[in-house]
């Protein structure tokens, strides 16, 4: 029996030897198979946008290194300073996970990494491992480099994204009207409750503790509405506060109602259409037909076929489909010392929280220069009057908070924060310049796609020619950042002369590899700014691409004397690579 054991147990010894042998051997011709792999990376080498890294993996393996029970994977890292290494990703070879191109095994992945200055000489690798699913045992292949990194002339662009407080009127306008303006769907009437509604601010003001009130209402139309369309959203309008009067007036106050004759559609295009970034031969196009004495029908007929079309379809008509509400009261004036103390009372819950109104909370906020009390009164004066301008004053003071946080997950949730106080404000106040602040926090932050739709939104909804130029000028940048380069150009026609401009334009005619477009844009921004450094330094990038040496070392040099911070900028830009031993190179960076 015992020798039975004995034999018994070193069958099994044997086997189990013999099935660990098995798998390795396997797990080793999996790595060896996957040497033969192809790998493409785009673009290479990685290129920085904006705060991300972001690139395209394209890998294809052997199809024999697909087998039952086992898979391989593979881990995609960036290793930059002194051994520093960040993962980025993985792909897994499994079932499901890829195509089969040319009989081979193929995925194709997105992947993005956060940028940081310290990451700009690095490197891209991807390390191979195969795994027998049922022990977990893995078998390593050698680290791979395929790409190098990073070029960071897309990072080159001019952005403004400057977020302005709402200008604090209280002494001279504290007794003026507030105004409330109403968006609505094309050919509707119907109030909309959700987003970009001012009901509820509405709601605000028909309880205010006043002894008068006095309330004017009108409506507007766009010229492809069916007709009396103005009259209706004007009697919704009206109905409504009547409404909601009878609920919500339990102090009694006297409140007088007026009903404005509807506002003229043709008056209100052409003054949109004269604030609008259009060029001035469209704009008077368009402004001749609107004071034509064709019929309302014809007019809509004629703008079709206008250059302007699309521009009004897309931020001119919306912003005419409106009802406007304005409500005028006055209340007696304190003393700044008395809205101070009061505001910081309600703050830390000290103070009724209807002992100042919105105006005058508004007003005490400006009275310190400390970020962290102004915080504190608008965060009171969002909670006890639940009005735009206090959401969009919180927000303003989050980003300004937030670009003073050196630590990334603290700076991302002071960002969070500021565009969720910021989207309040535009629900209640859907306007150009609230809708710019929105969009510039989601583009501090990083969110593209967010940014890209509420800088549409700014633009749609009209403004004053200096706001529109300052909205079209950000949009532009983050249309480089994302590689819209021919979108970036068609935005930069709204957006003036100026040096913003003029750069943004050179940067994405070098991105399009249009040197000489893009060499005569930086030179009109020399214009603006003499011996500028960025643009200097931008012509010796064309320079380089172009092989010009002389112009390289004039332009560099010209750089580095106006900012010797461009010093460092050019030692470590792959763009700079191909001329380290040049002596064109070198002389850039002597006296």
């Amino acid at each position: 029996m015992l020798c039975y054991q004995k034999k018994y147990f070193t069958l099994f010894a044997c086997s189990l030897l013999l099935l660990l042998f098995a798998s390795g051997c396997t797990l080793q011709k999996m790595v060896r198979l996957a040497k033969k792999q192809e790998i493409v990376v785009q673009p290479s080498p990685l290129v920085a946008n904006g705060q991300l890294v972001e690139f395209e993996l394209k890998v294809a393996l052997p199809p024999n290194i697909i087998k039952e029970g086992y898979r391989y994977k593979m881990d995609v890292y960036y290793e930059y300073g002194e051994q520093q290494r960040e993962q980025v990703g993985a792909i897994n070879f499994e079932f499901g996970e890829f195509l089969y191109e040319k009989g081979w095994p193929t995925i194709t992945k997105q992947f993005s990494f956060p940028y940081a200055p310290k990451k700009n000489k690095g490197k891209l690798y991807v390390q191979g491992m195969a795994i027998k699913k049922e022990t977990e045992e893995v078998k390593y292949s050698e680290p791979k480099q395929i790409a190098t990194g990073l070029v960071t002339t897309p990072l080159l662009m001019v952005r403004n994204n400057e977020i302005l407080f709402i200008p604090d009127s209280y002494a001279t306008e504290a007794d003026k009207p507030a105004n409330l303006t109403f968006y609505f769907e094309e050919n509707n009437a119907k109030l909309r409750s959700h987003l970009g509604s001012n009901l509820a601010v509405l709601d605000q003001y028909i309880t205010d503790n006043v002894t008068t009130q006095n309330v004017t209402i009108t409506a507007s139309q766009s010229p492809d509405e069916t007709k009396e369309m103005a009259q209706k959203r004007l009697a919704a309008m009206e109905s409504y506060y009547r409404t909601r009067l009878e609920v919500l007036n339990y102090r009694n106050k006297k409140v007088t109602i007026k009903a404005l004759p509807v506002k003229s559609t043709w008056e209100q295009l052409v003054a949109k259409i004269k604030t609008s970034a259009l060029p001035k031969t469209v704009v008077q196009e368009v402004t001749t037909i609107a004071n034509s004495n064709l019929s309302d029908k014809e007019k809509d007929a004629a703008l079709q076929k206008t250059e302007a079309n699309e521009y009004l379809q897309l931020y001119v008509y919306p912003a005419l489909r409106f009802a406007e509400v304005t409500i005028n009261y006055s209340r007696d004036k304190k003393a700044d010392y008395e809205l101070y103390l009061l505001a910081k009372q309600i703050a830390e819950e000290k103070a009724p929280a209807d002992a100042l109104t919105e105006q005058e909370l508004q007003h005490a906020a400006t009275l310190t220069p400390l970020l962290a009390e102004k915080k504190q009164i608008y965060e009171a004066a969002v909670k006890t009057t639940n009005k735009w301008p206090a959401y969009h004053n919180l927000g303003k003071v989050y980003v300004e908070m937030a670009r003073k946080e050196y630590r990334p997950k603290a700076k991302q949730a002071l960002l969070a924060k500021a565009i969720h106080n910021l989207t309040y404000a535009g629900f209640r106040n859907p306007t150009a310049p609230v809708y710019y602040s929105l969009a510039s926090a989601y583009h501090v932050r990083g969110d593209k796609l967010e940014a890209l739709q509420y800088y549409d939104y700014a633009i749609k909804l009209g403004g004053n020619p200096e706001e529109l130029k300052r909205i079209f000028a950000d949009k532009a940048a983050l249309e480089i950042e994302i590689g819209q380069f021919d979108d970036a150009i068609e935005s930069l026609k709204y957006s003036g002369n100026n040096y913003q401009t003029q750069m943004n334009l050179g940067l994405s005619y070098l991105l399009k590899e249009n040197y000489e477009g893009a060499q005569e844009f930086y030179g009109r921004a020399l214009e603006l700014q003499p011996n500028d450094a960025l643009a200097n330094y931008s012509l010796a990038i064309i320079a380089a691409r172009t092989k010009n040496q002389p112009m390289l070392t004039t332009h560099l040099r010209k750089s580095i004397k106006a900012d010797n911070s461009y010093t460092l900028k050019a030692i470590e830009d792959m763009e700079f690579d191909a001329y380290r031993t040049e002596q064109a190179y070198k002389d850039a960076f002597r006296p």
